[in-house]
């Protein structure tokens, strides 16, 4: 496996914390489609040299033609057709191939990305550029296979589960303007959304995670319906999560996420486990805290949150992840990657 296919979107600084995932390298198919692709622009050459000289209408060599009739004005213009005919079908067929295989990742692509994301996301907004990589991820279905990380979500804005993510698509869209001209050009809505959301986990102090790079944008939404309710219970959590293909233990890992925005889990910037010592602690059901006290717990997470310190079998990774942080950042790293890469179509 070459490691340039694995360098991170965050290519980080010397000493940063442990590294998680490995993408695929995928250049060595890229470089025998254009090497096929070169061969069949020789052969189509070729091809198109050899029907000009053997045109029934082609003089000898050496011999120029002249119209001297009629009908030698006719078989010269017929000729004259068939040979740009002959030309436009390679020419189509190579703008094929070209366009299939036009994104192919490399330090370059990845030093740009980074360099893009840095100026364009900023700590305040990276709850929300994470939520957005969960709302165009999430709708990953295992037995319909569709849905997944693939851009759609900009078709989706106007959804009632998609209320806010405007705050989150607008450093991605930045992000997208600044890689005009550079190197990651070519980089496709998913791709950056993806990779945002790795850089935002960085930039809050959680680990720093390699995404893929070479999604297929979409053309239009994912099908309604497949966030989950902010009120399921903790059985009903995992049914839904399991549909798309999650583990009990990649649910409650992926939920960590809650850790930053402000929901009551500790610093609303810092990526921690402080999500699940707060769930533990379970303070909204306190029986020693004043009423005044009791309400304001009320307010911290959402109903499904809470239902997770209730449910036993997500209590057992509450648990972990509340003793482990290192626990915590390697399995969420593992979920974030197969969050972003279940369902997409690659280049």
């Amino acid at each position: 496996m070459s490691s340039a296919a694995a360098v991170g979107a965050l290519a980080p600084p010397r000493g940063a914390p442990r590294v998680l995932g490995v993408a695929r390298d995928r250049r060595g198919s890229r470089r025998a489609v254009a090497a096929r692709a070169s061969s069949s622009d020789a052969s189509s050459s070729s091809s198109s040299s050899t029907t000009r000289s053997s045109s029934p209408t082609a003089p000898s060599p050496g011999t120029p033609r002249v119209a001297t009739s009629r009908r030698d004005v006719l078989a010269l213009a017929a000729t004259a057709l068939l040979a740009s005919k002959t030309l436009v079908a390679p020419s189509s067929s190579t703008a094929s191939v070209t366009a299939s295989s036009a994104f192919v990742d490399t330090p370059e692509i990845r030093a740009a990305l980074r360099e893009a994301l840095v100026a364009n996301v900023v700590k305040t907004k990276a709850p929300a550029v994470l939520r957005l990589v969960f709302h165009d991820a999430g709708t990953y279905r295992v037995a319909s296979n569709d849905g997944g990380m693939n851009g759609s979500v900009k078709y989706e804005l106007s959804r009632p589960e998609s209320f806010g993510l405007k705050r989150g698509l607008g450093p991605v869209l930045a992000t997208m303007d600044a890689l005009r001209d550079t190197p990651a050009a070519a980089a496709s809505l998913a791709d950056v959304i993806a990779a945002a959301g790795a850089y935002a986990v960085e930039l809050t102090g959680g680990p720093i995670i390699r995404v893929r790079l070479g999604r297929v944008d979409a053309v239009s939404a994912d099908p309604e319906n497949r966030m989950p309710a902010e009120t399921l219970t903790g059985e009903e959590q995992r049914a839904h999560f399991a549909r798309a293909g999650f583990s009990t233990r990649e649910m409650v890992a992926i939920a960590g996420a809650h850790t930053i925005g402000g929901k009551g889990f500790g610093e609303p910037y810092v990526f921690d486990n402080e999500y699940y010592k707060t769930l533990l602690a379970r303070p909204w059901a306190d029986a020693t805290k004043s009423k005044e006290e009791l309400d304001m717990a009320s307010h911290i997470g959402l109903t499904s949150d809470k239902n997770l310190a209730t449910d036993e079998p997500s209590l057992e990774y509450v648990r972990k992840y509340a003793e482990d942080q290192g626990l915590f950042f390697e399995d969420f790293g593992a979920a974030y990657l197969k969050l972003t890469e279940q369902g997409a179509t690659w280049r």
